[in-house]
């Protein structure tokens, strides 16, 4: 007659001497890598969300300056939309307001490579200037927005071509959270829209 076997449930065999070594030979290898990757995502996040709020930044401002049009003070309402829109940033460093060929048209390079606008083509502007009053902004002593004059911008839809196109180029930067992965970096996007007519 054959006995039949005790089986236990619910047991497991331990571990010998040697798995249980392995296994934290394992977690000290993994673990890193593991930690690496969330700090990796997180930051790779957070430039994403950096990227985001440039654009959005720049749509603010072409906005409110196609809106703004002719105005003396367009580039100063540009220029409040900028800095009521960035507050995610860690800074924006540069603000160009320029004359466009066509609603997709890229800001000029000399524009972002000059601390000054170009006579008929651009202003350029810095994160200093958001601190300038509008009295001081529209006065004769300031001279940042005389490159393209907001009175010489064309609004009227009976000229030949129709309204200017504005664009608004911003460049900020993101500080990276652990400098593990990503260094610090500078983030920039740019947005035309046409002026509205009359304005």
């Amino acid at each position: 007659m054959r006995r039949a076997r005790r089986v236990a449930v619910g047991r497991t065999r331990s571990p010998r001497r040697g798995e249980r070594g392995a296994a934290l030979i394992e977690a000290a290898i993994v673990t890193p890598l593991l930690v690496m990757l969330a700090i990796g995502t997180v930051e790779v996040g957070l430039l994403f969300k950096s990227g985001v709020t440039v654009a959005n930044t720049s749509r603010a401002g072409a906005r409110v300056g196609s809106a703004a049009g002719r105005s003396p003070d367009a580039d100063y309402r540009v220029l409040q939309a900028v800095a009521g829109s960035s507050a995610s940033l860690a800074s924006v460093t540069k603000v160009v307001v320029y004359k466009s060929t066509t609603a997709s048209g890229d800001v000029p390079a000399a524009c972002v490579a000059s601390s000054v606008g170009i006579a008929g083509v651009c202003n350029v502007y810095s994160a200093a200037d958001f601190s300038v009053s509008q009295g001081t902004f529209t006065g004769g002593g300031y001279t940042k927005d005389d490159y393209w004059s907001a009175p010489t911008r064309n609004s009227s839809l009976s000229s030949g071509g129709g309204p200017d196109y504005l664009g608004v180029w911003v460049q900020g930067s993101h500080d990276a959270l652990f400098n593990l992965v990503l260094v610090d970096r500078t983030v920039s996007d740019r947005t035309v829209m046409r002026l509205e007519p009359g304005s």
